[in-house]
């Protein structure tokens, strides 16, 4: 049974870093395409655990449709995004795992409430939960600290249209799979808030429109993604002080 800030909860918020020096120390000595291939090894690792996880709810559901086997949640996602980052070496996907994932991922891993609903730990369900987020973190901070991450104007600018693009269209897919399935789908946050966060105080200042048969809280959505904007920013702030310490160093 999950406790929050029990000592299990601290080694949990420890481990992506220590897995970075694991991963730092394991694979130092290969040379830049090799370290690529070693990035989609441990992302398709993650995605792996991903599709186990998804199968045991498909499986405990009675093989019905449900919103949790589809994997567009921001940190289910973030593990198709490291992998295909690494995969066409794309610059923007690197920046989204950076700026975004990675700090959705940090917040899932210190307050994982979400697993205290779990009477045991020992589920594809509940290890999907420790080993994703560990391992989003882990790759993303590895990538970075091996040269994979660069993020210029260009590339930021880019990464936050796409952005835009997927939460906008994360209300017509929530809307048709909670008429598919009548469960709740809330992929990207885009029809309801995350219990105990902000995003509760933005929900509950917004009113419902519905419009074309999607009904959704437009204050709430813009609200939501002036906070992913900002998170964004300071991490790119990170980035940058990161590279320019790294830049002196080098000297």
């Amino acid at each position: 049974m999950f406790k929050m800030w029990s000592a299990f909860h601290y080694l949990f918020i420890l481990s992506p870093f220590i897995f970075t020096v694991i991963f730092h120390f394991a694979f130092r000595k290969l040379n830049q395409d090799k370290k690529r291939l070693v990035g989609i090894v441990l992302s398709v690792l993650a995605v792996v655990i991903l599709l186990l996880r998804n199968g045991e709810i498909f499986i405990k559901s009675g093989y019905k449709l449900d919103p949790e086997i589809i994997p567009l949640q921001i940190c289910h996602f973030a593990n198709f995004v490291l992998l295909f980052a690494f995969w066409k070496k794309s610059d923007v996907l690197f920046v989204l795992a950076f700026c975004l994932n990675l700090p959705a991922a940090l917040i899932s891993i210190v307050f994982a409430n979400s697993l205290e609903n779990y009477s045991t730990l020992v589920s594809f369900r509940a290890q999907a939960y420790l080993w994703g987020h560990m391992l989003i973190v882990s790759i993303t901070l590895w990538a970075l600290f091996n040269d994979f991450i660069h993020i210029g104007k260009k590339s930021l600018i880019k990464t936050l249209i796409v952005m835009a693009a997927i939460y906008l269209l994360a209300i017509p897919v929530n809307t048709i799979m909670e008429a598919l399935s009548d469960e709740k789908s809330n992929y990207f946050y885009a029809l309801y808030p995350e219990e105990e966060t902000p995003l509760e105080t933005f929900y509950e200042m917004s009113e419902p429109v519905t419009i074309l048969g999607m009904t959704f809280r437009p204050l709430y959505l813009v609200l939501t993604a002036l906070l992913g904007f900002v998170i964004v920013m300071v991490f790119y702030g990170f980035y940058w002080l990161y590279d320019n310490l790294k830049g002196k160093n080098t000297v």
